[in-house]
């Protein structure tokens, strides 16, 4: 496995290697010494989810209103495109995103600290994404960002979107950006 640092500060893209043979392949997903070596606490998560999404839906962009929820991402069946938009307002990539092809080839893994946006597109007949994040879920704290910012302005690949109504009334990141530092704070938590 190979972790590497993307344009936003903290999120790392994880690249394992398939071990292939006649029968397949063979696959390590997770690796304890790896991820504390490139800074990342794996003993945090608590919980693991896995979605399934059908051609061309978008879900996100998705966060929480408070540092918590840090999460590490993978595509185990079909492709995704998938975004992630920082937040925090004293991170140097505050307010930027980047987008990458998650799918179930290349077996990349995204790690995606607290306080960055994350969502995504469906580009198979059928993708699953699987979450292991750091916190138990709380509604209390959901936060929705529209993924058709205009400020943002993603480039999502397929027309017409199959989007939930939660995601379709989400409101633009204007509004939501005063209380930015109420949530993620001015400096980065020690």
């Amino acid at each position: 496995m190979e972790v590497s640092e993307t344009s936003l500060h903290g999120v790392r893209l994880i690249r394992p290697e398939p071990r292939p043979d006649d029968r397949g392949w063979f696959l390590r997903v997770f690796d304890a010494d790896l991820y504390s070596a490139a800074g990342i606490d794996h003993t945090r998560y608590v919980q693991e989810n896995q979605s399934r999404s059908r051609h061309r839906t978008i879900r996100g962009l998705h966060t929480r209103s408070n540092l918590t929820e840090a999460k590490l991402i993978r595509c185990a069946r079909g492709a995704v495109f998938d975004v992630v938009v920082d937040l925090r307002p004293w991170s140097p990539s505050f307010l930027q995103w980047e987008s990458f092809h998650l799918d179930d080839e290349a077996h990349l893994q995204l790690s995606v600290p607290p306080g960055c946006a994350h969502g995504f597109q469906a580009l198979s007949d059928w993708a699953d994404l699987c979450y292991r994040v750091d916190s138990p879920y709380d509604a209390a704290l959901d936060v929705a960002v529209s993924y058709r910012d205009p400020e943002l302005a993603i480039p999502w690949p397929l027309d017409d979107p199959v989007v939930s109504e939660r995601d379709l009334a989400a409101p633009a990141l204007a509004d939501l950006r005063p209380q930015f530092e109420t949530w993620y704070g001015t400096s980065p938590p020690t």
